[in-house]
Parts: C-alpha cells; structure tokens; sequence
C-alpha cells in the first residue's frame, strides 16, 4: 500500500467512527511497511479528552511490537493530529506523521472546539507545524472531509 492507500484506511476508519456515534477520527502505525496498529477516537465514549485516535494507535503498536520506541514508524491520519497527538508521536520517536484533512478544513464539530489560531492550543498546533515540518507532512485525499459530513448527519439524527 502507498501513503494515499494508508490515508484513505486512516478515513475509513474515521467514517466508521463516526457512524458508531463516536469523533470522525482514525488512525494507523506503519512500521517495517506493514500496518501494526490502528486506532479511532473514543473520547465520548471514555470521557476521557485523551482517547485521540493517534494517541490509540501509538499505543497499540507499542504493545504489538513491545517496545516504547517507535523509531521509523509513520503515523497516518485521517485529520492532521492536534498537539497532543503531535507529542504522543514525538515521545513514541515516531519519524513522520502524514495527514489527510488539514486542521483548518474541520467544520464545528462540537468537540473539539474549532481551532482558534489565538487561543493555546492554536498557538501550541502553530508551533507543533513550525518546529518539525519536515515530520508532519498533509497530503491531500479523496474523501478526507466525509468523516466529518458524516458525524455532522449523524448528531443532526439524533
């Protein structure tokens, strides 16, 4: 599978994720060029503002591989990762972080809040960008912005 195949498994998930109710995020951990983990968003579910879905997938290849270290691994994601996910992967030694819907592009979902480029979040996602663009590269995809269409339909249903 090339990087556009990966995204568009990282979306699917997202989809998937959000037609169970849950945020319209999804992501996998290549390594070795094999998919060792993948994750989706289960911060509604767990009440807990960590359960991000890079955060779920690092996890989990650091158990299926029984290390803590994820040097040469590629984090692809269906949204490009907030700053805590961004830090995740850092920690993990992650090498590069590759992204389908850019930041700017998620609609108002409810949680979380719209990027507000003035706030901290905004300001730490701004640095995150700055400090390692050569790791955390968007790559536009076909379909990037139908987890959120479809999460958006969902919670208009209910």
């Amino acid at each position: 599978m090339d990087e556009r195949d990966l995204l568009r498994e990282a979306v699917r998930l997202a989809v998937a994720n959000a037609d169970a109710g849950q945020l319209p995020f999804g992501a996998l951990v290549v390594h070795g060029g094999n998919v060792v983990a993948t994750g989706v968003n289960t911060a509604l579910r767990d009440q807990d503002p960590t359960a991000h879905a890079e955060v779920a997938a690092i996890r989990a290849a650091c158990r299926t591989l029984g290390t803590l270290d994820l040097g040469g691994a590629t984090v692809m994601s269906s949204c490009e990762p907030c700053v805590l996910c961004h830090s995740a992967a850092a920690v993990a030694r992650v090498g590069r972080i590759v992204y389908a819907a850019a930041k700017e592009d998620v609609p108002d979902l409810g949680y979380p809040a719209t990027l507000d480029p003035t706030d901290l979040l905004g300001r730490m996602q701004a640095a995150a960008r700055g400090l390692a663009p050569e790791q955390i590269v968007h790559l536009p995809t076909d379909g990037a912005a139908e987890p959120f269409r479809r999460y958006r339909q969902g919670r208009a249903a209910a």
